[in-house]
């Protein structure tokens, strides 16, 4: 059944994994369309050199010098999350050459070509779906094929259960090659600074995974996204350290005050039960809604409404939201696994690739 599940989740996902994406200056206006390039009948005028050990100046406005400096700390959050992007095309590019060297190798030994290799070792080992997951997955997914009728769609279904079982197959042969092969990987990922500040934390301080969620109540993907968290809480325990950090989008307009409630609910120690119920009421976070669910955790309802209507807790969002923006997020959820940024609501085998990397490099330092 867990086969079914994953065509499920497969056939019924967005392309998109985020909300956003954002000007990195949360309070920006919307960016202007972009004027066009001057013509050749007006050339732009040769940008001054740099004295040496100097910023270089890239434009004048009156004789107003602004520099490569200035415009490289303007964008700062952007250029991190592209270098963080670069990094994990070209490691992308590298686990691929890996897989490809270490089946060439095992079809060598074998005196077959890299195909017959496979044919062998993953397709001969895929079994037909029986007839009860066929129509499982039917079921499970019968309002996307319309008024067709099981035998018309049968085939393609067969064909989906069909492809999620050999990549499960194909996944586990290349990690049982790699760690037959001892495969070293010297490629170190990018790692951006970011603190818990006095944000809402699970988990112990000398944890040596630190997670930290900047997110949006109001984003359907940050809600998408609790599972996943859950589940890294639940498999790696005392190992983790969580926190959650407020990074409300520009254009949910609900979304501050949300974020604002939460806080205050934290003020009467039920920070955690009010950002649980924040997710299970989205997208209704009007500010009357706010109070009610406040009584509904038994909080002291004047003490909570005068806290949400003073703004007291706003300042305390903006500043994460700055943070975040700093960081290099633009979009929600976006989550720093020891630094090691991981953008959108990602499934959780991507967090594990990363987490497990983290505590195998930390036992290595110990040794």
């Amino acid at each position: 059944m867990n086969s079914i599940l994953s065509v499920l989740v497969l056939s019924t996902a967005l392309l998109a994994t985020a909300c956003g994406a954002q000007s990195t200056n949360p309070s920006a206006p919307p960016a202007a369309v972009t004027p066009p390039a001057p013509s050749a009948a007006a050339p732009q005028a040769a940008a001054p050199a740099a004295p040496a050990g100097e910023s270089a100046v890239l434009a004048k406005i009156n004789d107003l010098p602004v520099t490569d400096a200035e415009v490289t700390e303007r964008v700062k959050g952007r250029l991190k999350k592209l270098e963080t992007q670069i990094f994990e095309i070209k490691r992308d590019g590298l686990d691929e050459m890996i897989s490809e060297k270490i089946l060439e190798a095992e079809a060598k030994k074998k005196n077959l070509s890299v195909d017959d290799y496979l044919k062998n070792e993953v397709d001969a080992k895929i079994a037909e779906p029986t007839e009860e997951e066929v129509q499982t997955f039917y079921g499970m997914l019968k309002n996307q094929f319309g008024d067709q009728p099981l035998d018309q769609v049968r085939g393609k279904i067969v064909g989906q259960i069909k492809n999620t079982r050999k990549g499960d197959v194909y996944t586990k042969l290349l990690e049982k090659l790699e760690n037959e092969a001892n495969v070293e990987v010297y490629m170190e990922r990018p790692r951006i600074e970011v603190g818990v500040d006095d944000d809402a934390t699970k988990g112990k301080k000398d944890a040596p995974i630190t997670v930290i969620e900047f997110s949006d109540f109001q984003c359907p993907f940050c809600k998408r996204a609790r599972a996943t968290v859950n589940e890294i809480l639940s498999t790696y325990g005392k190992e983790v350290q969580y926190t959650f950090r407020d990074f409300p989008l520009s254009f949910h307009k609900l979304a501050p005050k949300a974020h604002e409630a939460a806080e205050c609910a934290g003020d009467q120690d039920k920070y955690w039960e009010y950002n649980t119920l924040l997710w299970e009421k989205q997208p209704e976070l009007a500010v009357d809604k706010l109070k009610e669910y406040a009584r509904t955790l038994g909080l002291d309802g004047g003490k909570f409404d005068s806290c949400l209507d003073s703004g007291k807790n706003a300042s305390e969002v903006e500043k994460d939201t700055q943070d975040g923006a700093t960081a290099g997020v633009s979009g929600t959820p976006a989550y720093f696994i020891n630094g090691i940024m991981i953008s959108g609501a990602q499934p959780f085998a991507n967090f594990k690739k990363v987490i497990d990397g983290e505590i195998r490099e930390k036992k290595r330092a110990k040794n």
